[in-house]
């Protein structure tokens, strides 16, 4: 499936553990397994981890408390916590600190199976995302054509290398600042502004050429 995840699941219960893994393997997803803290510790720093399945109570320690410690070495991953003994605080404080389903025991297959296809959904859109960024942002970087961003008051929010090359500004030292006052002649300042504001509003400009220092 396209939207599989690799999974951590953290269960100390074997018995749980084992039907927790045969059912989101179902699902195409990668599971590896822990039954404690300590484990995930000793696993060290793992980036492919999109998911951590964890059982609130181990012997070793509670979600809640060590999840502050965890998030560092499983810096890409979700958590969802699981629970025989749900209470409002702990809810409150595992949510506060990044959890995103809250799941109690027993587990329901299909309960944890929609949080889990909800996850994986919200990754793959999250990895479409960044990998249409990283295109823009190549294709901002390599185009022999100026692009320039301005907000609506006209101040400069980013340009490409190509306007750099040509004009010698550099992003760092004109972001911010206005436009019109810092990079055209003063000449031009009125009608040039007058045409932005227009067209900020109508978006119909088209063909206009002016100078740029």
């Amino acid at each position: 499936m396209n939207e599989a995840l690799e999974i951590l699941l953290v269960e100390d219960d074997g018995d749980t553990r084992a039907n927790l893994t045969d059912i989101l393997e179902l699902d195409g997803h990668c599971i590896h397994v822990a039954s404690s803290f300590a484990e995930v510790r000793q696993f060290g720093m793992q980036s492919a981890i999109g998911l951590v399945v964890l059982d609130r109570r181990l012997p070793d320690g509670n979600a809640e408390d060590l999840l502050p410690e965890l998030k560092p070495l499983l810096p890409n991953a979700d958590f969802v916590v699981m629970t025989g003994y749900a209470d409002l605080e702990s809810t409150i404080a595992a949510l506060r600190l990044g959890v995103v389903d809250y799941i109690l025991k027993p587990i329901n297959p299909d309960v944890i199976r929609r949080s889990v296809a909800r996850i994986a959904r919200q990754k793959s859109t999250e990895r479409q995302l960044l990998n249409e960024q990283r295109f823009a942002n190549q294709v901002l970087a390599t185009a022999e054509a100026i692009v320039l961003v301005l907000d609506i008051n006209g101040r400069i929010v980013r340009f490409n290398p190509f306007f750099t090359r040509i004009a010698g500004w550099k992003l760092e030292d004109v972001q911010g600042r206005d436009w019109f006052d810092v990079c055209i002649p003063s000449t031009d300042h009125g009608w040039l502004r007058e045409i932005f504001t227009r067209t900020a509003v109508s978006a119909e400009t088209s063909g206009v050429l002016n100078p740029v220092l």
